[in-house]
């Protein structure tokens, strides 16, 4: 049976328009001749004009911020949301039915998996109860070695987290980041792993990428590589979890071996050099939108570098 979408122009809202990922995200699906509606919570949103309609918003977080999109959805019927922030995902999966009602496809995994990928600690226990190698998380100040990291256990954009050396880094950053998580610091290769899966959490794309540079948790310059290790965890994890849609897992080599250490139910920040590497991501993403089936990857591109600049729009 065909869906009641297909042969007709797609409409998708990209929330958090403004971000780096997003407009990367915007120009590929306008690429593709779909339709794009932005918001964001700054009315100063660069990624506004890159769209064919933009609207301000609250914050994820703020109590008016469903009622406020789903007043977008009446106004421009948008077929798919695919948001951006951990406080967007989280609300939004909380209130897919909402949107469900509209015939509008929310891209996010539930809530209960969404929940686990933004609590810190929850993803920890998660990686313990399926046997995925993660680095030591210690109990309290007195069990530390070091060096350490300490991170809040929500958070996100590599925001508050610190590499400490000693006992006065760690006395210094217990007073300064907001309920903190003590971790066990591993030297090596960070990378994240960027994945489509389809409506049941089966992966459809899995791109390994190394974070060459980074600024404000935002890959800069990066690279597609093929570690088998890393796509076997990455699918493991997404099934577990049961995580639909976009995610993006992060992990760490050493020469101990592989570390897992979070996973982000939306595409990452660097996602777009994922998918100029494997075109499939958005052909999928545009199926599964349509209702239609979508189709296995035949795979990537090994090696493509993403270099990233500043650049400018004026109004």
């Amino acid at each position: 049976m065909k869906s009641a979408k297909q042969g007709r122009m797609i409409s998708v809202l990209r929330t958090a328009a403004g971000s780096p990922a997003a407009v990367g995200m915007i120009k590929a699906l306008r690429r593709r001749n779909i339709r794009v509606i932005g918001t964001d919570c700054n009315p100063l949103s660069a990624g506004f004009h890159f769209c064919d309609s933009s609207y301000v918003t609250p914050w994820g977080d703020d109590p008016q911020f469903i009622s406020r999109l789903l007043a977008i959805c009446d106004i421009e019927k948008p077929h798919a949301i695919i948001s951006g922030p951990e406080e967007e995902v989280l609300t939004l999966s909380k209130n897919k039915r909402h949107f469900n009602k509209r015939d509008v496809v929310v891209l996010t995994p539930d809530y209960e998996a969404v929940a686990i990928c933004a609590d810190k600690l929850a993803t920890d226990a998660f990686f313990r109860q399926t046997h995925v190698p993660t680095p030591d998380i210690f109990p309290d100040a007195a069990s530390v070695r070091f060096p350490a990291i300490i991170k809040p256990r929500f958070g996100r954009g590599g925001t508050d987290v610190f590499k400490l050396e000693n006992k006065r880094d760690l006395k210094f950053h217990l007073q300064r980041v907001d309920k903190p998580i003590l971790q066990q610091f591993i030297a090596g290769t960070e990378n994240t792993v960027d994945i489509l899966s389809d409506l049941q959490a089966e992966p459809l794309s899995v791109v390994p990428r190394t974070r060459i540079h980074v600024e404000s948790g935002i890959s800069m310059k990066g690279e597609t590589m093929h570690d088998d290790e890393i796509i076997a965890w990455s699918r493991t994890i997404v099934k577990q979890l049961k995580l639909t849609g976009p995610s993006c897992i992060q992990c760490i080599r050493s020469t101990e071996g592989l570390r897992f250490i979070e996973i982000n139910a939306r595409f990452g920040g660097g996602s777009v050099l994922s998918m100029k590497a494997d075109p499939s991501i958005i052909l999928n993403l545009i199926k599964l939108i349509r209702g239609e089936q979508p189709t296995q990857s035949r795979g990537f591109k090994e090696g493509m570098v993403m270099l990233r600049y500043y650049s400018e729009v004026y109004s």
